[in-house]
């Protein structure tokens, strides 16, 4: 005889079923992490702190108590039933939905993730392949319904059933269950912020799990947060990859108003080349781009783009980045677009002098849109290509000094020669083409034109090594672009903390030049005037022997006092100039050692002015710095940074709050009642016309994902996967290109291993005359004839010492 409550529970399903139409939606597991945004769940369910007291008033729960419940939204009734489902020992998910044509929801059920049964037609299969996967429904009836009343505008409940046909979870159980694992929007913030610089989802669910105090606390699984980055990450690119990578920009030129951008699609519509530069870099330009470098970087996205950076030394003697670009390809067409779209950006200006690795097409280039810059090829790749053409340690060392030997043409021809015919390299080829190039790599011809002390592209390659710890193969483009900015930052942290020890440390006196040098230490920052201190302290090594003198101009003769080599200084005391013959200040900026020694023997208190360089010194940003102080003020922080503002904040909170229990629960109160306020700030402030800080741009540039099939200089070659022989097929042999479910071939039972040959089967065969596993089934003796010979071949040619197909 059935109970009151079993009565009502039966009554109330029965109208139910009359009042619902056939129809209804497929049912679904209920995971909150997939919901999409406006079904979301808004309360947790697994509170930190209050699952006990949800156990205990679940389970003090009578089934006429749940019958008279009453629920403002769906979400409330989904809420409870999950944590009711956690509470018991079991997982739920979604099962019928009816809507009212007006759009409010009319019935909603939720069933035990348990309900149902597999057809037996799967379960009683002869001829699968695999293992079949483990049974999980067990047809359990335990279901909770809710239908909508119109008199008092809340949700009832109209059925409940509360038996389970199967043995409930333990709660060391339940938290693996896939209604019961929620990835958090705070939770996937922190993981998203770890990713950005490069963390793996593993590492992340292990801090987890530290903060949490163990793996099951934490409320969901790696996979889940991989799939819920996964997600996220294909909602970000949805419209396209290239559209997102350029709304992305847009959206950037719309906060940075001095941000620039350029790209290039081909005939089909598809991204091949883009260009960015930044309003920070575009300043940088302009107070230090008299010095161009620049180099191109491989395997940084998915898409094989190489990444030519074009970068530069500040007054900190740094690496500072001017601009950035992606290119298919690396042709003459290629580079010359890049360099013409780089001058673009930075209004025109052109580069007094480059430095590049030497590529053919980076050379051609530069010639045709940079004809009157010094062109200078990087000295680390001169090095390693003559170790690689002549294998000799010492011609290295003696073309390394030929290369940087600062010293007359006649002198460094005299030089060149004595050192080929010493290793006898008359006739060798790379020799002779290293020696028609000596205007691009030979100080001897390089010195008087400025290169601010660089002489490889090593700068550029520092700068990749720092690219590739945050850029993978694998990044989108739109991701590649977010993770490029994230790895600049720390050249330009780099910058600020080195402008910091400049203007709040002082050096102590390192030399007997007390004047000059405290005049130095002001006017130049502190790397700089590093290397300026260590030209005083070398003047000590010259004396002066000679010089004329007509009272305004003089010309001062120094030797050196062990070396004998001889210095001419030329000073005029009237408008101040000094210069000297060894032209370190023409091709390095700074006022070299023998200067030093005229500005002592001349009794000068400081520097002449025509020896200081404005880039090396304080003030070299300084007009750029009144304009940030007028132009930054209004410019918004996005919501990326709030939030990391935020979790650095609470970081001490936290730690003081999880030492006394008191303080725990405290600060627990306050973090619960302060969630819910700020989400109510939050809806207000997203029903308003300015929502979010972050740049959301409408337009749309109609591009199309950029080329995946081509490749690119230092990339994988992928191509080489393409043209391998093409899997056998399991079912005839074939190597055409068809697998075993596309063979139009009657299925015979394959043999595991192909080369295993037909006849020596029964010599595998136990007493019995199984076979065991060399054959799937007892039916492989039905091969046709033509097989058998196939196979018998095989044999004949193994025993006979030929190599199998399979293992040429």
């Amino acid at each position: 005889m059935e109970s009151w409550e079993d009565e009502i529970g039966r009554r109330h399903l029965v109208e139910l079923d009359e009042e619902m139409d056939e129809e209804s939606d497929d049912c679904e597991y209920v995971n909150p992490s997939r919901i999409e945004a406006e079904d979301d769940v808004e309360e947790e369910p697994n509170k930190e702190g209050n699952d006990e007291e949800v156990y205990e008033v679940v389970h003090n729960m009578s089934h006429y108590d749940v019958m008279t419940m009453q629920f403002e939204t769906v979400k409330d009734a989904e809420c409870f039933y999950l944590n009711y489902g956690k509470a018991i020992g079991f997982g739920i998910r979604r099962g019928y939905k009816k809507k009212h044509p007006d759009g409010y929801v009319r019935y909603r059920a939720w069933l035990c993730n348990r309900e149902g049964k597999r057809d037996d037609k799967h379960i009683e299969r002869q001829d699968r392949q695999r293992e079949p996967k483990a049974m999980t429904r067990v047809n359990c009836k335990a279901c909770l319904k809710i239908r909508y009343d119109l008199k008092i505008k809340k949700y009832v409940v109209s059925g409940f059933i509360s038996e389970h046909t199967h043995r409930l979870a333990s709660p060391e159980s339940v938290a693996f269950m896939r209604s019961h694992r929620r990835v958090s929007d705070g939770a996937y913030a922190q993981a998203h912020t770890l990713r950005r610089i490069g963390v793996g989802a593993s590492q992340i669910v292990k801090l987890f799990a530290l903060q949490a105090g163990g793996y099951g606390n934490i409320g969901f699984t790696p996979k889940d947060l991989y799939n819920k980055l996964h997600s996220k990450r294909m909602e970000e690119i949805a419209g396209g990859d290239a559209e997102a990578a350029l709304a992305y920009m847009a959206g950037k030129n719309d906060g940075d108003l001095n941000f620039y951008f350029k790209y290039q699609l081909n005939d089909e519509d598809r991204l091949i080349r883009l260009f960015w530069a930044d309003s920070r870099s575009r300043d940088d330009y302009r107070c230090f781009g008299d010095v161009l470098v620049f180099d191109s970087t491989y395997n940084t996205n998915g898409y094989d783009f190489p990444l030519v950076v074009f970068c530069g030394v500040n007054n900190h003697y740094s690496t500072c980045i001017f601009g950035c670009a992606l290119l298919v390809g690396e042709g003459d067409d290629a580079y010359e677009w890049a360099i013409t779209t780089f001058l673009e950006g930075m209004n025109d200006k052109k580069p007094c002098s480059v430095v590049t690795d030497g590529d053919k097409s980076m050379r051609k280039a530069i010639q045709k849109l940079l004809p009157n810059a010094r062109h200078r090829l990087c000295s680390w790749h001169l090095e390693c290509n003559a170790n690689t053409n002549v294998k000799d340690k010492a011609f290295l060392d003696a073309f390394k000094g030929c290369m940087f030997m600062n010293c007359t043409p006649d002198q460094f021809e005299l030089k060149w020669i004595e050192m080929v015919k010493k290793f006898d390299l008359t006739s060798n080829a790379w020799v002779q083409k290293m020696h028609r190039r000596k205007e691009l790599w030979a100080m001897a011809y390089l010195r008087g034109s400025f290169f601010a002390g660089m002489r490889s592209t090593q700068r550029c390659e520092k700068m990749n090594h720092v690219l590739k710890m945050y850029l993978t193969p694998k990044l989108k483009l739109y991701e590649h672009i977010r993770s490029f900015e994230i790895s600049i930052a720390w050249l330009r942290h780099e910058e600020s903390r080195n402008r910091s020890e400049t203007e709040h440390t002082d050096l102590l006196p390192a030399t007997k030049m007390h004047s000059l040098e405290r005049h130095a230490a002001e006017l130049y920052t502190r790397k700089t005037f590093l290397m300026v201190r260590e030209e005083m302290k070398m003047q000590g090594m010259y004396c002066r022997y000679n010089g004329i003198d007509d009272g305004v101009q003089c010309i001062h003769f120094l030797e050196h006092s062990y070396l004998k080599i001889e210095y001419r200084v030329q000073y005029n005391r009237f408008t101040g100039e000094m210069r000297c013959s060894c032209l370190k200040m023409e091709t390095q900026g700074l006022p070299c050692c023998h200067m030093f020694r005229i500005m002592l023997f001349e009794h000068l208190d400081k520097i002449p002015e025509n020896c200081i360089l404005k880039r090396w010194t304080r003030k070299a940003k300084e007009c750029l710095m009144l304009e940030d102080d007028t132009s930054n003020g209004s410019i918004r922080l996005t919501e990326m940074a709030r939030y990391a503002k935020l979790i650095s904040g609470c970081n001490n909170l936290c730690f003081h709050a999880a030492k006394t229990l008191e303080g725990f629960r405290r600060v627990e109160d306050m973090i619960t009642t302060e969630t819910v306020h700020v989400k109510e700030v939050q809806l207000r402030a997203e029903k308003l016309p300015i929502q979010s800080m972050t740049p959301t741009v409408s337009k749309k540039f109609g591009v199309l994902d950029p080329p995946s099939d081509r490749q690119a200089r230092g990339a994988v070659a992928k191509g080489k996967r393409r043209q391998q022989e093409h899997r056998m097929c399991g079912n005839c042999r074939a190597r055409d290109g068809h697998n075993r479910r596309s063979c139009k071939m009657p299925r015979q039972p394959a043999v595991l291993h192909p080369t295993e040959p037909f006849l020596q089967a029964g010599l595998n065969s136990d007493e019995d005359g199984n076979h065991g596993s060399q054959f799937r089934s007892e039916e492989a003796l039905n091969l046709s004839s033509h097989r058998c010979e196939q196979q018998a071949h095989r044999l004949t040619m193994m025993t006979a010492g030929w190599p199998n197909q399979n293992n040429v």
